[in-house]
């Protein structure tokens, strides 16, 4: 009897073992940015937004987009200071500056965009009025 329960408590353990290897992950502690974006009006959630985050030493931009629920999860960001800008067709450019990241944080941010209501060219011309102004 004791020797069944000393083999059924090693496969426990070895099964255990197994679990832990089998997310090993990559032992650094880079920081995380997660959050949500939502319309600064109706508080919905906007889908597909296109997040770039730059860093002040990197100048090249990590993109990311958001999902359905307008949520968003960036791994393996550099420490130090971020610039964080956010793009959608339709809504107006944010772009959040000096975001500081520390080595092995978790950063929460949600944001609020605005639409872009203001018409791009105020000025518009039409060949076929000026005609009739003639």
């Amino acid at each position: 009897m004791k020797r069944i329960k000393l083999l059924l408590s090693l496969f426990c353990l070895m099964s255990l073992s197994n679990c832990v290897m089998a997310n090993p992950g990559d032992g650094t502690n880079d920081p995380v940015l997660v959050g949500s974006v939502s319309d600064a009006l109706s508080k919905k959630p906007v889908k597909g937004v296109t997040i770039c985050v730059t860093s002040s030493k990197d100048k090249n931009c990590k993109s990311f987009t958001t999902d359905a629920f307008g949520k968003f999860i960036i791994p393996k960001l550099p420490a130090g200071e971020v610039t964080i800008i956010l793009e959608k067709k339709g809504y107006k450019t944010f772009r959040k500056e000096k975001v500081v990241v520390k080595e092995g944080t978790q950063i929460k941010l949600n944001f609020d965009i605005s639409n872009d209501i203001e018409p791009e060219d105020n000025n518009l011309f039409h060949p076929l009025l000026r005609m009739m102004e003639n």
